[in-house]
Formats: structure tokens, sequence, C-alpha cells
């Protein structure tokens, strides 16, 4: 592909991408802090401290309206349990200046890594979705819808600027246009390194090379969908979720990596870019959806998705279920926020609801209530136990199914907080148990979490 990266820009392309940083869960997403983690030496266990952070950066639309942006970014982390194995590390932030104009830039970073799925026949199909019938566009008021209009008109034309009446205020500008930024995910040549009333910023602007990259966006698509192909709007959500946990690097440090051309193409995404890429097919799957931003406990902000599945609304984040490790591990899976109703993150994992959390503060609109639990993942595996030598029995199944299959994570969830309780008391126990039937798994790791009730442990071998 050709580069055009003036030397003036590439720090303004790499900073862009990491403005705020994406925050995580309270035990181990996205947050520095220390994570508690079983270690067995020899036939002892001990329990070992070490500094983790996971997934790192989400652009909150208008943060900035001056040339000085400041971007916080986050490491990566290796979450081994083998004390002195993990490897942490951590970007401080930095400000750069940003001009009036952008030159047309394209950053390519390291080929991705990818997994080896079994092929099946690609499916072309055109993304002709009607804005005007998204659910965040139908919260806006006339005026809103017709500013709404106005830019994503310019943005599809590749205009630098949108004409605006004197009389529109900033936070109206950043409500606009963070809601048409957030819910177009086709936009992918739109860049928000800067917000600035009337003002658009693109990552690229020749429109022949746009096209090209469309290109290359629809011959990845058209994979996927041919995987999804027949199968109910579940199983089509849970192949979308696991090809782009499977197929892409979480890097705070890319132009393209807040959109589906990171997410198709480049394979590296921030958790914007996780959302997008997640839209984006669920568009193409007639399967209504929307990107939803907060933050996390630490206020660093997040984005995530609601979708809608047979009359339901669930709450997934495939940023979340795909955690980050300074050793990429291609088998690092989990479904702990795959379909989950709002009851088990808000205000728990995930806050400040579809808000801006930086700078000029407002809310873009609020998203439809997710109130059932009927198609968790958990649920419809049949992986929830309601007594504790159920689970205890079922934990020690899939822990020795994901050690003979050499996967990471192994994971079930309980019914009652007593039960996960009574489970997170012994993982000392369970990681001398799973080492003395595995010898080949080296450490484990505690990632369980009090909120959803997902008893997680990571093996390492």
């Amino acid at each position: 592909m050709n580069k055009k990266i003036p030397a003036g820009l590439l720090a303004l392309l790499i900073a862009a991408g990491t403005l705020t940083a994406c925050g995580g869960d309270k035990e181990n997403e996205n947050v520095i802090e220390t994570d508690v983690s079983i270690t067995e030496v020899s036939d002892d266990v001990s329990v070992s401290e070490e500094t983790t952070t996971e997934n790192g950066d989400f652009f909150d639309p208008g943060l900035a309206f001056s040339d000085a942006i400041t971007s916080s970014g986050n490491g990566s982390e290796d979450n081994t349990a083998d004390g002195g194995n993990g490897s942490v590390s951590t970007e401080g932030n930095s400000t750069v200046s940003v001009p009036d104009s952008t030159e047309a830039v394209i950053w390519e970073p390291e080929t991705p890594v990818t997994v080896k799925e079994e092929s099946s026949e690609p499916v072309m199909k055109e993304y002709n979705v009607d804005h005007t019938t998204r659910y965040g566009y139908n919260q806006l008021t006339a005026d809103e819808k017709k500013l709404y209009d106005e830019i994503l008109t310019a943005v599809k034309n590749v205009d630098r600027r949108v004409a605006v009446d004197e009389s529109l205020t900033d936070e109206e500008w950043i409500k606009v246009y963070g809601c048409m930024y957030m819910e177009e995910p086709e936009l992918f040549w739109l860049s928000s390194s800067k917000v600035s009333k009337g003002k658009l910023w693109y990552w690229e602007t020749d429109k022949e090379l746009i096209t090209s990259m469309q290109k290359e966006i629809d011959a990845k698509v058209a994979e996927v969908l041919g995987k999804a192909e027949g199968k109910s709007d579940y199983e089509k959500i849970k192949v979308f979720h696991d090809y782009i946990c499977l197929n892409n690097n979480f890097v705070k440090e890319s132009g393209f990596n807040q959109t589906i051309y990171g997410g198709f193409v480049l394979g590296t995404i921030q958790c914007e870019g996780y959302a997008k890429t997640m839209q984006y097919l669920c568009d193409l799957s007639g399967i209504e959806s929307m990107v939803v931003v907060g933050a996390n406990e630490a206020g660093d902000s997040h984005a995530w998705n609601v979708v809608k599945v047979d009359g339901e609304w669930y709450n997934i984040d495939s940023t979340w279920d795909d955690p980050i490790l300074s050793n990429v591990d291609e088998t690092n899976i989990r479904y702990r926020y795959f379909l989950c109703p709002d009851e088990w993150l808000h205000n728990k994992s995930h806050f400040s609801i579809n808000e801006k959390v930086t700078g000029t503060r407002v809310k873009y609109f609020d998203p439809p209530a997710c109130t059932s639990d009927k198609l968790n993942y958990f649920n419809v595996t049949n992986q929830v136990y309601s007594d504790f030598d159920s689970a205890d029995a079922a934990l020690k199944a899939a822990m020795t199914k994901a050690a003979d299959s050499r996967m990471r994570a192994a994971e079930i969830r309980v019914s009652d907080k007593s039960i996960f309780d009574q489970i997170k008391s012994d993982l000392k126990g369970y990681a001398s148990w799973i080492k003395s039937e595995k010898p080949e798994v080296t450490s484990v790791a505690d990632n369980c979490d009090p909120y959803t009730l997902v008893i997680e442990l990571d093996l390492v071998y």
C-alpha cells in the first residue's frame, strides 16, 4: 500500500489513536492495578502479586476545541501467574499540535496475528444501511437530525467543513457529531483526532484510495459473512465476536485503529475499532446494533455494543473478551461480556453510559435498556451452576478441557454470589489440582468477575 506520512504528521497519527484510555473492568481489564495470581512452586502453591493492564484507548468525540490534544496510553499486559515471567509496559501522556488541515495519511502497523479457520464461501453484500433508521439518530431532535444529515453528507464527500449557524453551541456540535461518528461505522476514512465546530479531519482524502481500501474491507467481510451464513442471529453474533477477538490485536498507536479498516484489514484496533467492526457486521446481517460509549471505574473512556437479538437488547463487549497480553496468545478468547443485561455491567464495570467523559461533557442518547439474560453465552451453553458441587466439577472439567486443547481461559458461571465466593476462597487448591493433573500447566491466573459471576481461571503453559 502506498504510505503517505509527512514527517510533521506522524506524531499526530500515532497520538490521535490514544486520546483517552479505553478503561477496563474492576479486576483485570484495561486498568493498571494489582492483580492476584496463583502460582504453584513444586508441591506448594503461592499467591503472587503483579501489576497488570489490558486493552487500552478510545477516542471520546469532542475531546478538544483547541490545537493542543492530550493523549493517554495504556500498556500491554501479560497476565501469567508465574512471578517474574510476566511483563508490563506502559507509556505516558503526550501532547501534540493539530493543524487545521490534514494531508492524506495511511499508517500500516506490523502484520496482525490471524487464526486459521475453516473456509466457507464468501458472501458479498452491499452496505446500504439507511441512517435514518438508526436507534441513536431517532433519539435526536429535528434540528439535530438535520445537522447529523449534513455532517454525514460532508464526510461522504470528504468535505473539510460543514456550514453551521453561529448560534450552534459547542455542546450541540459535540453531541450530534459524536452520535454520527459512533453510529456510522462505514466512515473509516474519518478521523476524530480533533473535534471543532464545523470542521472535519480525515485519515485519508484520496477518493480513489478510499475506494480501494473499501474493496479490501469488502473481501474480508465476505469471508466472515460466509461463516455466518444460514445461522441464527445469536450464532452470527458469536461468529462475529470470535472473528474480531481472534483476528485482531489491541493497539493504541495506529491511525485506523478506531475504524473498520483496522478491524478487517490491518488486524490492529482499540475498543472503538472493536465496537465499530461488530456494528458493521451486524448492519450487513440485518441485526440492529449500536456503539455505546462510557467509562470504567477509573473514569477512562470505553466503547462497546448494544445489540438486539430475538426481540431483546443485550450488551456485548468484544474488547474486554479479547484480553491483551505482552506475549500474544491466539487462543485467548472469553465470553464474560457476551450478551449481558445492564444489571451485570452498569455502574459496576461500565459507567457513564453513553456520555462523553472528558472535556465538555455531553449525553449522546439513552441506549435501549438491556433487561434479559436469556441469550447470555453461559445460559445458552448450559454453563451456569446453582450449587457448589456442580460448579466445582464443571470448573475442573473446563480446566482439563482447556489444558487438553492448550487454551488459556477456563470459564463457567455461577448463579449465586455465595458459590462464587466459595470457589474464590480455594483458588490455590484449583491451581494445585490442575498442575498435578496436567503438568504442562505452569501457572494459573485468577480472572474471576464478581459482577457477572463468571469464574475464569487462565492457564499458562
